[in-house]
């Protein structure tokens, strides 16, 4: 990155919700304490819809409804500019596997891995 260039990341970020009002949540390392909304970098020519879905697909035991664009975000980050796409999702079932998931009620979410920025971002789009 230069002073003429900026690094771009783009992210699909999922807000995961059962008939519950729970949502899920996903650690991707085993060894952190923090847990994570799902979602996934969006690799090059990928459109964000179709990210969504590949990130969607991975939570095993749990079956999704297509996702739904809510807003997207754009700031500057650690590495570059980040352009985030939020997604909603109605979903049912137990996850299982990896990446290790769980259910937790919306008011109560845990410690997260951006500090309070998931839990914004999930309010957000639960309304």
């Amino acid at each position: 990155m230069t002073k003429d260039t900026v690094a771009t990341q783009v992210i699909v970020n999922l807000v995961v919700q059962d008939g519950a009002g729970r949502v899920l949540l996903v650690r991707y390392d085993p060894e952190d304490s923090k847990w994570w909304l799902p979602g996934k970098d969006v690799a090059p020519f990928t459109h964000p819809d179709d990210a969504a879905a590949e990130a969607l697909a991975q939570l095993q035991g749990v079956t999704c409804d297509a996702p739904l664009l809510h807003h997207v975000e754009s700031f500057r980050g650690r590495r570059g500019w980040h352009l985030v796409f939020h997604y909603g999702v109605r979903a049912s079932g137990e996850p299982d596997g990896e990446p290790e998931a769980a259910w937790f009620a919306a008011a109560d979410m845990p410690a997260m891995r951006h500090g309070g920025w998931e839990k914004e971002q999930a309010a957000a789009v639960l309304g």
